[in-house]
C-alpha cells in the first residue's frame, strides 16, 4: 500500500473530455439511474427485506460491468457489496463508501409522483434515494466508468455499499472486525453530504455523533379519572415535562451533569474558518419563518451547529390524544430524545448522563424506564493540513477553478469514525446535496446538474490522488 508521495493534477484537456463523456453518455446514465432508484431499498420496514436483497445484487452486477471483483457479503440483517479494481499499485488505495438502502417514504400522500418511479421534471430527477444516496454513489460510478474509457491511470479502487445507513449500520458495526483485510485503504471517500450552493464543491471537515433514548414515565397502572384522583396521585406527565425542561439552562446550554466532559475544541483557525464561509444561516432560519433561537444563543449559528453538542426532544406524547377532550389523569408518558455529540464525548457516557439525569429527577410517585437506546456513533474532526484535504482540494481547484468550501456539518454518518479506524485511511467527505433536494421528506430529488459536479469532482479526486 502506497503511503506517501505528491499528488498529480490531470490537464485540463482530460478534464475537458470526462465532461465530454458526461454529456455524451447522458441519457443511458439517467436511465441506469433510474434502474438503481426503481428498488424500494427501505432497511427499515421488514416488508422491504426483499427489495433491499434485489438492490445490493444490482449493485454488484453495476460494479462488475465496470471491471470490479464483486462480492456480497451477507449479515444477519442487510447485506453489503464489496468490490475492488486493481490500479497503480504505486498510488494511493482509495475506498469509496455509500449506500443502497433509503428512508421510508411517508406520508406517501404528499409525493407529486410515486417514490420508487423516478421522474425527471424540469432537470431534477425526483424519488427516494435520489440523492441520499444512491444519486452520489452513482456519480462515483459514472466517473470510475470514464476514466477508464479514457484510458486514464487509476489507483486502486476498493468500494463498500452496505444496506442500514438509515437505521444504524448494523451490519457493518458487527462485520467490520474480520473485514479489516479487504478494507485496507490509504483514503476513505465519502460522498454523502451537501455543498453550499451549485459550482460550489464543500470539504465536510467534521461531522457530530449521535446517541438517542426512548425514556417511559409511568405513573397509575390505569388511566384515572382527572376528577376523583387529580390533586392526589402525581400525573406523569406534569413529571415529564418538568423533567424535560430541567435538561436546559435558560441560555441554551444543556444542563444535564457530566453532559459537557470531554469536549476538545476546535483550533481557533478553524472556528474563524467555519464563521467566513459563505453560508447564509440567517436566511436559512428565515426561510422557515423562525429565528435561530436554538442551543447556546450566545455562540454564533455556525459554531453551535457545527462545534457544540445538542440535545434534541424528537417526540414527545402521553394520555388522550383523539378528538374533543377526556379528562384523564394519564397511567405515562414518553418522550424521545436524541443528543448529537461532539469531538471528545464519549457517546456511551453521553447516553448514561441522560440517563442518569432522568433516574435522578423523577419525582416520588413515577418511575422511569428506557425501553429504547441506540448509539449511532462518534464525532470526528479533519485538518485542513491532512494529504487527503490538500487533494481534495487540488482536484476541486481543477476541475471548478475555485477555492472549496470548508464545512463543519451537524450531521451524522455514523460509521465513518470506525470505517476510517478500520480500513486506515483519511476520510474525505466532499457530497453535491443542496437544502432543495428535501432527503428524507417527500418529493426527495438530485439536480442532473449536481449529478454532474459530482461526477466531475469524482473524476477529478481519483486522478490527484
Amino acid at each position: 500500500m502506497h503511503t506517501g508521495g505528491a499528488y498529480k493534477v490531470s490537464s485540463k484537456g482530460q478534464m475537458e473530455s470526462l465532461s465530454n463523456y458526461f454529456a455524451t453518455h447522458k441519457d443511458r446514465f439517467i436511465n441506469e439511474w433510474k434502474e438503481f432508484l426503481s428498488f424500494a431499498s427501505v432497511s427499515t420496514d421488514p416488508a422491504y427485506h426483499e427489495h433491499c436483497l434485489a438492490c445490493a445484487e444490482w449493485v454488484s452486477s453495476h460494479l462488475k460491468g465496470l471491471g470490479f471483483h464483486t462480492e456480497i457479503w451477507p449479515s444477519d440483517t442487510k447485506p453489503l457489496v464489496y468490490g475492488v479494481l486493481q490500479g497503480d499499485p504505486s498510488r494511493q488505495t482509495v475506498l469509496f463508501y455509500g449506500h443502497y438502502d433509503v428512508q421510508p417514504v411517508d406520508p406517501l400522500n404528499l409525493w407529486e409522483t410515486p417514490p420508487f418511479e423516478p421522474t425527471l421534471r424540469d432537470g431534477r430527477m425526483y424519488a427516494r434515494g435520489a440523492q441520499d444516496n444512491k444519486g452520489q454513489v452513482f456519480f462515483f460510478l459514472k466517473a470510475v466508468e470514464a476514466l477508464k474509457a479514457r484510458g486514464a491511470s487509476l489507483p486502486t479502487i476498493k468500494v463498500i455499499i452496505e444496506g442500514e445507513e438509515e437505521c444504524g449500520s448494523e451490519a457493518m458495526h458487527a462485520g467490520l472486525h474480520k473485514w479489516r483485510e479487504p478494507l485496507k485503504a490509504d483514503v476513505l471517500m465519502v460522498c454523502d453530504t451537501g455543498m453550499i450552493d451549485y459550482g460550489m464543491p464543500t470539504i465536510t471537515m467534521g461531522l457530530r455523533g449521535v446517541v438517542a433514548v426512548e425514556v417511559v414515565v409511568h405513573g397509575p397502572n390505569i388511566d384515572l379519572h382527572s376528577g376523583v384522583f387529580g390533586g392526589v396521585i402525581l400525573n406523569p406527565l406534569h413529571a415529564l415535562s418538568k423533567m424535560v425542561a430541567g435538561m436546559f439552562n435558560e441560555d441554551g446550554s444543556i444542563a444535564i451533569p457530566g453532559f459537557y466532559d470531554g469536549i476538545v475544541e476546535p483550533d481557533p483557525s478553524d472556528r474563524a474558518r467555519a464563521k467566513s464561509a459563505p453560508v447564509n444561516i440567517e436566511e436559512m432560519g428565515a426561510s422557515l419563518g423562525v429565528p435561530l433561537a436554538g442551543g447556546e444563543r450566545a455562540l454564533h449559528p455556525i459554531e453551535r451547529r457545527g462545534f457544540r453538542p445538542t440535545v434534541e426532544v424528537n417526540g414527545i406524547g402521553g394520555g388522550y390524544q383523539g378528538a374533543g377532550g377526556k379528562t384523564v389523569l394519564p397511567a405515562h408518558g414518553m418522550v424521545k430524545i436524541s443528543s448529537r455529540i461532539v469531538v471528545g464525548q464519549d457517546p456511551h457516557k453521553v447516553l448514561e448522563c441522560i440517563k442518569r439525569y432522568f433516574r435522578e429527577a423523577c419525582p416520588i410517585g413515577a418511575r422511569v424506564e428506557f425501553p429504547d437506546e441506540s448509539v449511532g456513533g462518534r464525532a470526528f474532526r479533519l485538518s485542513v493540513d491532512t494529504p487527503v484535504v490538500k487533494a481534495a482540494e487540488k482536484a476541486i481547484q481543477a476541475e471548478f477553478s475555485r477555492e472549496p468550501v470548508y464545512l463543519w456539518e451537524g450531521a451524522t454518518v455514523p460509521i465513518i469514525p470506525e470505517l476510517a479506524a478500520t480500513c486506515g485511511g483519511e476520510p474525505i467527505l466532499v457530497g453535491f446535496g443542496l437544502a432543495t433536494d428535501q432527503i428524507h421528506s417527500p418529493n426527495e430529488s438530485f439536480s442532473l446538474r449536481q449529478l454532474e459536479e459530482g461526477f466531475r469532482y469524482a473524476a477529478a479526486f481519483l486522478q490527484v490522488v
